[in-house]
């Protein structure tokens, strides 16, 4: 396992502005550990695929008609005996029931799915920036999202969807004709956000989020230039005091030498005087030392 877990080429991940991976290549995205910053859809992310695991679990596995027993008979080996046990109880309550039925129906009223497959909106969204060398509007995430491969076969007809965009592009032709842009054609005719997931933005982006982003943002280069004009602040701090001490520590040691010679008999005071008379930029010996100068010397000078 140290070929997989060992390994030290671990690729950074790119977040864009809402903090979802988008870089730098989609298998990166996918399979690589992510930044603090992308907790909130990675907890989503993992959430979701648990949820899909379980999906994927009844429907392979589970039978209404079938007992626990036979059931627990044909237990995958990855499943614990004891967490099947509780996932039949579960299956079989009526509650359960009664939502599956209520997400099937919901399910069916989806007219507008999306083909993007397992490509994130996240990403779709950066690739088409990156095109564009803009940003993009809804309209046009909706088009590239719900269009369809020519050579592939689908079940049910995409009428809805080829409507719902000739009406988008049809407001955004009248927008160009009058010279206004007050109105968002995907809003127009999709209807307004409902609480929760914004649409066409993928996991983890809410109007709460978008908010606390709008106000949060700087530019990167005020960012940067915040970031260095702090650094720079703190270095000259650390400077100004390291001179206080060195300061400090070579009036203390002046004086310490002075004192001791003075005690010896090796210097008087005149000659103690005259050392600490100095014009400004000279050395300065410090408080200490000028207090001993008017220190009368116990020792003989004959």
């Amino acid at each position: 396992m140290q070929s997989v877990h060992g390994r030290n080429d671990r690729k950074l991940v790119l977040l864009n502005n809402n903090n979802q991976p988008v870089g730098p290549t989609k298998d990166v995205v996918e399979k690589y550990a992510i930044t603090d910053d992308a907790k909130e859809w990675a907890l989503e992310v993992i959430g979701s695929s648990w949820r899909r695991h379980k999906f994927d679990l009844k429907k392979l596995r589970y039978k209404p008609c079938t007992s626990h027993e036979v059931l627990m008979e044909k237990r995958p080996p990855y499943v614990p005996e004891c967490q099947l046990k509780e996932l039949l109880k579960y299956w079989d309550s009526d509650k359960h029931k009664k939502m599956s039925e209520t997400n099937t129906k919901n399910r069916k009223k989806l007219k507008n799915p999306h083909t993007a497959g397992k490509i994130s909106f996240a990403l779709v969204r950066n690739n088409l920036e990156k095109k564009k060398e803009t940003s993009v509007s809804l309209k046009e995430l909706f088009v590239v999202t719900r269009t369809r491969h020519p050579e592939r076969l689908y079940k049910d007809t995409n009428e809805d969807t080829i409507s719902k965009i000739a009406e988008m592009e049809e407001i955004e032709k009248q927008q160009s004709v009058d010279g206004s842009e007050s109105v968002d054609a995907f809003s127009s005719v999709m209807g307004p956000e409902h609480p929760g997931r914004l649409r066409l933005y993928g996991r983890g982006v809410t109007k709460s989020s978008l908010k606390r982003k709008a106000g949060n943002s700087k530019p990167v280069s005020t960012a940067t230039n915040d970031a260095v004009q702090q650094m720079e602040e703190r270095i000259q701090k650390m400077e100004e005091q390291m001179e206080e001490q060195k300061r400090t520590i070579q009036q203390d040691v002046t004086a310490n030498i002075i004192a001791q010679l003075q005690r010896a008999g090796l210097i008087n005071a005149d000659v103690l005087a005259a050392l600490c008379v100095h014009s400004p930029g000279e050395a300065n010996f410090g408080p200490r030392a000028n207090q001993l100068v008017s220190r009368p010397s116990t020792s003989s000078n004959n």
